[in-house]
């Protein structure tokens, strides 16, 4: 026989137990069974345990009088929660109408078969006078109505563990539903910054070639054109991740302004001065890139004097601090720091609207005019764990 074969016949025994279960336990199926065997096993129990100091004649078949009582009472259980799910599209109020008379019957029921169970003295395993006519007469009815109390008050509170746990659960489920869509349109969100920040940038590398044909530097526009069809494969395409490091991102902005020097030779110089502890510090890629172009696009066709770009990070505490400082000064409107770039430009609001997509409110874009006659541009991040995620 082939060991498929062997398998087969325990797997669809499995498959026709699950079935059976699905049947039964239709609606939070895990939920139910393991609330009303947990009720009724720490029942039994309890009620068994009083063996340790109490001594009681035939005890062993009061010992399957119980097992056969917890079974009706489990029996029970599992008709109120057929009840309750019945009831779950009307509201919480059909739902805790149910505790109430339809619970007590049930309880009622309970102790009246309590009362049948145990009126009789019977041998171990002999249970023949179940079959017996029913008299009842013979009925200890003041025991009956305390034991119907106490199984009311079991069942009630089973029943309203049983929907405070579901409602729980199905708030969970709304809960991992509303953050995968979110997560879906953060990411969305993210994608459209990117594809919105690739066209940006493509414009001001054509607007550098065509300064070069229009001064009729046509050997370095040449240069410039396969220098940057390069860089644009390198950046947009093949290094296109969501995160890089620091150092990978930096590298990127030397190689683009490497490209730009060849416009401005005489006059565009830049400066790096990154902490060796943040090389590896996760970033949003391209994140710096679009101040990176606003300084050269603003600053270096304006004048005729030497240009600086001096790009910074450091590890401040918890946070990573990128800087891009150039020559000149920067115009900020009398608002809000948090708005303090809004209308500048389609790179800086790019710049905004990524961090908050990825950071919430842990990151931050400043702009200021430094004592020495420089525009700094500093993007704050926090540590890369508190990248919005699933909980």
């Amino acid at each position: 026989m082939k060991p498929d074969s062997a398998k087969r016949p325990a797997q669809q025994a499995e498959a026709r137990t699950a079935s059976l279960l699905n049947r039964l336990f239709p609606v939070n199926r895990d939920l139910a069974i393991k609330s009303i065997f947990g009720i009724w096993g720490a029942y039994f129990l309890f009620v068994t345990s009083r063996l340790l100091y109490m001594t009681q004649p035939n005890a062993d078949a009061l010992l399957v009088q119980r097992v056969l009582m917890t079974s009706i009472c489990i029996t029970f259980t599992w008709l109120l929660y057929r009840l309750l799910i019945a009831v779950r599209s009307s509201g919480m109020g059909a739902a805790m109408f149910m505790l109430t008379l339809p619970t007590m019957i049930l309880a009622n029921y309970i102790a009246i078969l309590d009362q049948i169970v145990f009126n009789h003295e019977a041998a171990l395993f002999d249970l023949s006078y179940l079959l017996d006519p029913i008299d009842f007469n013979s009925f200890d009815w003041p025991y009956i109505l305390d034991e119907a109390f106490t199984r009311y008050f079991i069942l009630a509170s089973w029943g309203a563990l049983y929907l405070a746990l579901s409602h729980s659960q199905e708030v969970q489920r709304m809960m991992v539903h509303s953050r995968q869509l979110e997560r879906v349109n953060r990411e969305s969100e993210l994608r459209a910054l990117r594809y919105q920040l690739n066209p940006h940038f493509v414009f001001n590398a054509l607007n550098s070639v065509s300064s070069l044909i229009i001064d009729r530097q046509n050997e370095q526009a040449e240069k410039l054109v396969d220098d940057l069809a390069d860089y644009m494969r390198a950046v947009l395409t093949g290094g296109a991740e969501d995160m890089i490091t620091v150092e990978q991102e930096i590298a990127q902005q030397v190689r683009y302004l490497e490209i730009e020097r060849m416009r401005f030779p005489e006059r565009l110089q830049y400066f790096v001065n990154i902490d060796p502890a943040a090389h590896g510090w996760s970033i949003p890629s391209l994140i710096v890139q679009p101040l990176i172009e606003n300084a050269v696009k603003f600053g270096v066709p304006g004048t005729d004097q030497p240009f600086n770009i001096i790009i910074s990070a450091q590890i401040e505490g918890d946070r990573l601090r990128i800087s891009v400082a150039n020559n000149g000064r920067v115009q900020i409107p009398p608002r809000q720091a948090s708005d303090r770039t809004g209308g500048t430009g389609t790179g800086l609001t790019n710049i905004q609207n990524r961090l908050r997509a990825l950071y919430g409110q842990n990151a931050s874009l400043f702009l200021a005019n430094s004592t020495d006659g420089m525009a700094v541009a500093t993007i704050v991040l926090p540590d890369p764990s508190l990248i919005f995620e699933d909980i």
